[in-house]
This record gives structure tokens, sequence and C-alpha cells, in this order.
């Protein structure tokens, strides 16, 4: 007989979101539910909201809705919504893998940066890339999701590229 996985359970929303599973954290009221509506609107599907139950699965980190919160997204504004209702069945899955995190914070100034300020999550003992966004920045949330998701499956390091640009400026110059 084989013993249950460990269940990690966190407060957040969990989204599958242009090929990747990603889960929102943040402080209650931050604003969680109703990036996840916009980017349902976008293509996204909801797994879950509030409770999201995270398990290993073959060696991989999956997310899981609770079964009671099947479909349910609850924003302060709107209320309890069934996303399937509004949205169609297929806005809506009951897993997904878990590929990145995205932390909404109220920040009013972050750092000067040309780098993209990685932090990491640990969930089952898995290391999660956490983007840290302000809710505060008038820049759209998606815009700047999406944007992160490109460069981050490009690859492309833009900071390296500069320093690459500058020296060899710098070179021809002096």
């Amino acid at each position: 007989m084989s013993l249950p996985a460990a269940i990690e359970s966190h407060h957040g929303v969990m989204l599958h979101y242009r090929g990747k599973g990603i889960f929102i954290c943040g402080a209650a009221g931050i604003g969680k539910s109703s990036l996840a509506l916009e980017l349902i609107h976008h293509g996204a599907t909801l797994i879950a909201d509030d409770v999201v139950d995270f398990v290993i699965e073959t060696d991989k980190l999956i997310a899981h809705c609770p079964e009671k919160l099947s479909g349910l997204l609850h924003t302060r504004e709107l209320g309890l919504l069934d996303i399937r209702k509004i949205r169609g069945l297929n806005s809506w899955q009951a897993s997904s893998s878990v590929d990145l995190c995205i932390e909404l914070k109220q920040q009013n100034q972050s750092p000067v940066s040309l780098t993209t300020p990685y932090l990491s999550k640990d969930i089952l003992g898995k290391q999660l890339v956490v983007l840290s966004l302000s809710v505060n920045n008038p820049a759209s949330l998606k815009n700047r999701i999406d944007s992160w998701l490109a460069m981050y499956e490009s690859q492309v390091n833009s900071m390296e590229n500069l320093q690459l640009w500058q020296s060899e400026k710098l070179s021809f110059s002096a």
C-alpha cells in the first residue's frame, strides 16, 4: 500500500498561462484574483483560487484545486464567480504543473536596476523563480507579465548584450 503524497497548501491563485503554470501570491486583498480574471480574459486557464494544493508527482511540482473550489474565482468587486459559466468550460482545469511564481506587492519604489531581480520560493523542496511586481506601478500587470514570460522563454539576457556592446564600443574608441 502506498502512502498518500505530501500536500502543501498555499494562499494564492494558480493559472496556466502562455504555456506556463504560474502561481500568484501576495497579501490578502492585493489583487491576485483580479489579475487572474484579467489573464483569464486573455486566454489563461484557472486552476485554483484562494487555496492551492501542491504535491510532487513524478518529480514535478503539481498544483491542484481543492474540490469544493472547482472553477470558482472570488474578486472583492464582483463576488464569487464560476469562471466556467463566464468564460466557458475550457477556462478551468483541476491541476497543472508549476513553473513560475508572481508575487504582488504594495511597493511604492523599486530599486533601479538593469537586470530582472529574480527571487525564489520553495514549495515541497522545489525552487520556483519568482517575479515580484508592484501593484502601484502604472504599467499594466498583464503587459509586464507578458514581457517577463517572453524574456524568460527566449533566455535573452539584455544586460549581457548591453555589457558586450559597451565593451566593444569602448575598445574601439580607446
